[in-house]
């Protein structure tokens, strides 16, 4: 794994000076978003080729390591819109266009998001949209006709709101709905938070577990109203601490190690994390053995170390022995995040993580 995990964010900016108010209204009161139809204008993403998103909303995925999208997991998703007229013919619920975001022959983890100002603190709000997938196994095996899924990845797509407003779909303060598939019909999925800030987000996820040839997301019609009148009691306005931008996993508490443990691999990745403090900044040498051990093991199992700003270095197989090791120079004080990893589906591995 030579190549930095990364997150990319791409926030639009342009444009938004430009767009109406959100004109739908639920019974609960007037709809907070901007273009909840993913009507046009449709913006192009500075970073990526052939990618257009419903302004204002903003694309947001975490894209795998250079092993990772190498083997077909974790690559950036496309986005752009699906029209009305284009076959199979219900890929939009309502109006001319719907956002999709898709990938072919890999799987992708993120969604889309919109930041919402001016919503009153301690009112209980509401996030709806109707999504439907469309994941395919292969074409051609002929059990896909009509672009109905087929020996289908579970989709692993749900929504949430961050009431302190951030934008890491990885924070805890996240409030999620319930994982749903919504394969080849459109489906209302909802949830509830209380805003904590004035401004919220809300977030579309989805983590396709196969590296299928068609994992396909289509969202339209949305809605974040005040859910009710009442007044929940306003919770304290400072955001929960927001872990480093990985995979979700297992938490281990601080300590000094080492840790001795067992991971099932899976094909979308398994991960335990560690918290690390140090007392200096003094150069840190971390060690994970690991058993069973050959060549393929040493590179689909290992270690990266995040730090406050991301990610610091991640491991190398010692040619010499069943280790994989890094080496840094901490910050003293600050908290790392150790992230074993096990990409080996279906085989469990035992590992012992150290410091040196």
């Amino acid at each position: 794994m030579s190549r930095t995990s990364r997150i990319t964010l791409w926030v639009v900016v342009t444009l938004l000076c430009l767009l109406p108010a959100a004109a739908t209204v639920s019974a609960d009161g007037p709809n907070l978003l901007q273009n909840p139809g993913f009507e046009r204008p449709y913006v192009a993403m500075a970073t990526k080729e052939n990618c257009r998103i419903a302004a204002p909303w903003v694309p947001y995925y975490y894209e795998g390591s250079e092993w990772e999208t190498s083997q077909g997991y974790r690559f950036a998703p496309e986005y752009k819109a699906a029209f009305r007229d284009e076959a199979p013919y219900n890929r939009v619920r309502n109006g001319e266009l719907s956002q999709q975001y898709f990938h072919s022959f890999g799987n992708f983890q993120g969604g889309i998001l919109q930041q919402v100002s001016n919503v009153p603190v301690g009112k209980l709000l509401r996030f709806d949209i109707w999504a439907m997938t469309w994941s395919c196994d292969n074409e051609g095996k002929g059990n896909c006709g009509g672009n109905t899924s087929g020996d289908p990845s579970p989709m692993h797509l749900k929504i949430g709101i961050d009431p302190f407003g951030g934008t890491d779909a990885m924070a805890e303060s996240i409030v999620w709905s319930p994982e749903t598939n919504a394969y080849d019909d459109w489906e209302l999925l909802t949830v509830e938070a209380v805003a904590a800030a004035k401004t919220v987000t809300v977030f579309v996820y989805s983590f396709p577990d196969y590296r299928s040839q068609d994992n396909n997301v289509y969202l339209d019609d949305a809605s974040l109203v005040v859910a009710s009148a009442r007044t929940m009691p306003t919770p304290t306005p400072t955001p929960p601490k927001t872990p480093a931008p990985v995979a979700p996993s297992v938490q281990r508490p601080a300590a000094e190690g080492p840790f001795a443990d067992t991971l099932a691999g899976s094909r979308g990745g398994a991960y335990a994390r560690y918290a690390f403090t140090f007392d200096s900044n003094k150069e840190v040498a971390l060690s994970l053995r690991i058993l069973p051990y050959d060549g393929l093991i040493a590179d689909a199992v290992g270690f990266q170390v995040y730090g406050p700003n991301g990610l610091v270095t991640k491991s190398a197989p010692d040619g010499a022995s069943n280790l994989a090791k890094a080496t840094f120079k901490p910050v003293a004080g600050a908290e790392y995040l150790v992230q074993v990893y096990n990409y080996l589906d279906g085989t469990s591995i035992l590992y012992t993580l150290s410091k040196d």
